[in-house]
């Protein structure tokens, strides 16, 4: 089988690739940055998601989309370009897919479309407010996918990642910010009071949801991707330094217009997972193995940029 990785060459797009290749696929990247690796059955090609993309769908079967311009803050910066990548972007992949061999796409959203919790945990079919432009980018190429389905009865399934984290993460990042302060006997910097609740999901748990999804998931359903260990930003820091081994206590930097604002935090994040559990999915690394693993692997890979994602 042949399958299509937009965004194949950043953080999780890198690990999925890495997946496909070794499961015995033959995948085809459509990036802007060229990909790091090399491998008999990888084919690559250097082009933004807003270029028509019929011809590279020619022969694939599968598509995963997940090119994105990525996070709240980088979305700030560039709002305008975030909502042509993420909104047009993403509507030009399911169209150019429409008259091809594609049978199926998994198109990455994100828990930010959810924003404020106004219940918990967050289920699928939870209210959706999000708070930044990056949310609403999310939350509105959900929707043309919706009308994808609706219309043209693809089968396209957004699957809505929770705090995305492992070795390799690019350092805009909270986790690889906070394991980059500790190794260099800095104090990590926590926003408001420290009791922000995240549930943090590792990388490979990440890909082997992505993977159920593709295998099992019903035409047109969104899932929720996500540990099961909750954890405040406070508790998060002090793991992050008990695992360094540093004398160090997290800093506590409030709300502000020079740190983060109030209006823009999420305080509670808790995501029910019972849709992909259905299908047999669970995740595999607890919140405590994943960063003594994350860990130790920055620990030795700190001097080498060219392992590290930017997105």
């Amino acid at each position: 089988m042949k399958i299509l990785v937009t965004g194949g060459n950043g953080f999780i797009g890198h690990a999925l690739v890495k997946h496909l290749l070794n499961e015995g696929n033959n995948v085809k990247v459509i990036d802007i940055k060229t990909i790091k690796f090399s491998h008999p059955n990888l084919e690559f090609v250097k082009k933004s998601v807003l270029e028509d993309l019929r011809w590279d769908m020619r022969d694939c079967s599968m598509v995963y989309h997940l090119a994105a311009e990525l996070g709240v803050i980088s979305s700030d910066k560039k709002p305008l370009n975030t909502l042509a990548v993420n909104i047009d972007g993403t509507v030009n992949v399911f169209r150019s897919a429409l008259g091809t061999s594609v049978k199926k796409i998994v198109y990455t959203s994100s828990s930010e479309v959810y924003g404020e919790a106004r219940e918990i945990p967050l289920r699928e079919e939870s209210p959706k407010s999000p708070v930044s432009i990056y949310g609403v980018s999310k939350l509105a190429a959900e929707m043309y996918a919706y009308g994808y389905v609706k219309e043209y009865g693809m089968d396209i399934n957004p699957v809505r990642l929770f705090n995305v984290y492992g070795p390799g993460q690019g350092f805009e990042w909270v986790v690889p910010i906070f394991i980059q302060k500790a190794f260099n006997n800095e104090a990590p910097v926590v926003f408001g009071d420290g009791s922000q609740v995240r549930c943090f999901t590792h990388i490979s748990d990440i890909i082997s949801g992505i993977e159920t999804v593709r295998k099992k998931g019903a035409k047109g359903e969104a899932y929720n991707i996500a540990g099961t260990g909750q954890i405040t930003m406070k508790d998060l820091a002090e793991m992050i330094i008990k695992v360094s081994g540093k004398s160090l206590k997290p800093k506590i930097a409030g709300f502000g217009k020079d740190t983060r604002t109030r209006e823009r935090e999420i305080l509670r994040r808790i995501p029910s997972i019972e849709k992909l559990e259905s299908l047999g999915w669970c995740p595999n690394v607890s919140i405590q193995d994943g960063i003594r693993m994350t860990y130790k692997w920055y620990e030795k890979s700190m001097g080498n940029l060219e392992l590290f994602y930017e997105d």
